[in-house]
């Protein structure tokens, strides 16, 4: 599990901001928030242009220097890359994760999207690896316990990550910090919900289509179910061959019509969940931004709920949604503001104790966890 990650000088980030998976309260309701001792379930609210997406964009950045999995154009853009307001070249990244009982601690710096500038990776405080190529120092000697301390770097000039050069030049074992970057990383989803398709960030290669998906699978009456159970929509649905492929249908009295023309922003956004969530028990980390703009606040809440209690797997929402801050749904280590560059829970946003009773929207709304 991932338990910190910070960014700095990126995008709009131009201080040090940090989302802290290790700062659970000892809340005796809402458990299941909870994992390993580190929030496995949290949604960050903020403001128009505060940065949800940015920080979406920023965590992800390490699936962008790791593997070939699907990028967001926007994370490749070298004019936005750096903050506006810095006089500093470099952006930092630092991901702090939970292996087992090991602590492993990868952090790398970059000047563009795709020059690296600073490299390293310490397990329990111990270096693995450090490159530093505005100094010319590198220190590889950690390397030898992990079978890799034959390899050459001197190709090795921050256009190539350092550790996926050794992932992919050396057989590691499941157990070392590599393998499991490597593995992690490549399982990583960012998704978000917007109408102009399934845009999303790591995990494939390449996009697919969503009704095929669904038709290819056999899952037809299963995503029909779906949509009643946990949207409302009560629609039938059913396979027809065109001249040239299948088409996913709803059924009226007296005519049939293609899906995709018949459906609303919501039930696209639907769609788009029911879709991931087949592949939910695979992903190592999950990231839905503004997964509700397109919801009704009931359905916002449900898909929160299914979150909670079906998906397994460490997961961040960003929202709007103000009605979604409530103690019946999480808790408030679990509910952070992003607000100038910033992360706080509610939880440390006050000096009042809070309570599983308190109504934290309108606590929120009051100003109770302003700065």
């Amino acid at each position: 599990m991932l338990r910190r990650f910070s960014v700095q000088n990126y995008k709009n980030f131009r201080n040090r901001a940090t989302l802290d998976f290790t700062k659970s309260r000892d809340y005796r309701y809402n458990i299941s928030c909870v994992k390993e001792g580190l929030l496995n379930k949290v949604l960050v609210m903020g403001r128009n242009a505060s940065g949800k997406t940015n920080l979406g964009y920023a965590l992800f950045d390490i699936v962008y220097t790791l593997t070939e999995k699907l990028s967001e154009e926007h994370q490749k853009d070298k004019i936005s890359f750096i903050n506006g307001m810095s006089n500093s070249p470099e952006a930092a990244f630092s991901y702090e994760f939970q292996n087992g009982d090991d602590i492993v601690l990868y952090e790398y710096r970059k000047t563009e999207p795709f020059i690296i500038t600073y490299e390293s990776l310490r397990v329990n405080d111990e270096r693995v690896f450090e490159f530093d190529y505005h100094t010319g120092t590198r220190d590889t000697e950690g390397l030898s316990r992990y079978g890799a301390e034959k390899l050459s770097f001197d190709s090795i000039d921050g256009t190539l990550s350092v550790l996926k050069y050794i992932a992919r030049s050396t057989p590691q074992s499941d157990s070392s910090p590599m393998h499991f970057i490597m593995d992690f990383v490549s399982r990583m989803l960012y998704f978000r919900c917007t109408y102009d398709g399934n845009r999303f960030i790591g995990f494939f290669g390449n996009s697919e289509f969503m009704n095929d998906f669904i038709i290819n699978n056999g899952l037809v009456k299963d995503f029909q179910d779906f949509l009643l159970k946990t949207g409302g929509i009560d629609m039938m649905l059913e396979v027809e061959q065109s001249s040239y492929q299948k088409v996913l249908v709803q059924k009226f009295r007296y005519k049939k019509i293609p899906f995709e023309y018949n459906i609303s922003s919501g039930t696209h956004s639907l769609e788009l969940y029911y879709y991931w969530s087949k592949r939910f028990d695979t992903v190592s980390f999950l990231f839905i931004d503004e997964f509700d703009a397109y919801y009704h606040f009931e359905l916002a809440e449900r898909i929160v709920r299914h979150a909670i209690d079906v998906v397994d797997v460490q997961t961040v929402f960003t929202s709007h949604n103000t009605g979604l801050v409530d103690n019946n749904i999480m808790r408030p280590d679990c509910y952070l503001i992003l607000d100038n560059g910033k992360l706080r829970s509610l939880a440390d946003s006050t000096s009042r104790e809070l309570r599983e009773a308190h109504n934290l929207e309108k606590m929120l709304h009051n100003g109770e966890f302003d700065e």
